[in-house]
C-alpha cells in the first residue's frame, strides 16, 4: 500500500505522508498533530471555498488511516478513467473545458469501475479497447456539485488501445473539443494547459 496520497482542490493539493522529508518541499502549511489533522479531516473548508490555493502536507505514521477518516466523512462520487496507450506508445488526450485531459466519467449503478472506465474511455473519444491492467490507481478531487461537497474517487487504468485506432471522436456533449494521440517525447509540451492531477498522473509515464 502507498505511503502518499494526494487530494486535490482548486489549483492545489494536499499531500498526505508519513515522509517527513516531504515536508522539505514548498508546503504552506504542514500538519503534524494529531488533534489538528483530525479537525482538518473532519472539516476541510479549503477544499470548498473556491479561493484557497495552498499546498498543505499532512505528516501521519498511518496515511491510509487519515485518508479514510476524511473520507468517511465526504460525498463520495466514483468515476473511471484510462491511461490509453497505442501500438506507437502515444497516449490518448482530449481537450476539455479549456484544458487537456485524459478521458474519464462517472460510474453508472451497478456497474463494475473498469467497465465503466472502458466505456467512458470509448464514449468520449470513439477509441476501442484491447486491453486493460487490472491494477488501478486512485486519485481524489475536491469540488462542489450543486451546492453540496464531494470527492471524486478516480479510478485510473492503464489501457492498450486496439491497433489503428486513427479514426478519433471527441465527445461534443460532454463538452470535449479534441482528441488526440500525443507522442510520449511531447507530452511535455501539454503540461501547462493540464490540471495538476491530470499532470502528476501523466508524468508517472513521461519517462
Amino acid at each position: 500500500m502507498t505511503d502518499n496520497y494526494r487530494i486535490y482542490y482548486n489549483n492545489a493539493l494536499v499531500l498526505i505522508s508519513k515522509d517527513t522529508p516531504q515536508s522539505n518541499k514548498k508546503f504552506t502549511k504542514v500538519i503534524s498533530d494529531t488533534k489538528e489533522i483530525a479537525q482538518f479531516t473532519a472539516n476541510p473548508v479549503i477544499f470548498y471555498d473556491g479561493l484557497t490555493n495552498e499546498n498543505v502536507l499532512i505528516l501521519a505514521a498511518e496515511p491510509e488511516l487519515v485518508l479514510s477518516d476524511f473520507l468517511e466523512h465526504q460525498e463520495i462520487i466514483l468515476a473511471g478513467g484510462g491511461i490509453v496507450w497505442n501500438e506507437k506508445d502515444e497516449l490518448l488526450m482530449i481537450h476539455r473545458r479549456g484544458h487537456w485531459d485524459l478521458a474519464k466519467g462517472k460510474i453508472e449503478r451497478n456497474e463494475k469501475i473498469v467497465d465503466g472506465a472502458m466505456r467512458e474511455v470509448e464514449e468520449e473519444t470513439g477509441v476501442k479497447i484491447k486491453s486493460v491492467e487490472e491494477t488501478a490507481i486512485h486519485t481524489y478531487h475536491a469540488y462542489k456539485l450543486k451546492g453540496r461537497n464531494c470527492i471524486k474517487e478516480t479510478s485510473w487504468y492503464v489501457m492498450k488501445a486496439k491497433e489503428d485506432q486513427n479514426k478519433l471522436v471527441p465527445q461534443t456533449e460532454e463538452d470535449i473539443e479534441d482528441v488526440r494521440w500525443v507522442k510520449r517525447t511531447d507530452l511535455s509540451k501539454y503540461k501547462e494547459g493540464c490540471y495538476p492531477l491530470i499532470w502528476d498522473l501523466i508524468e508517472q509515464f513521461q519517462q
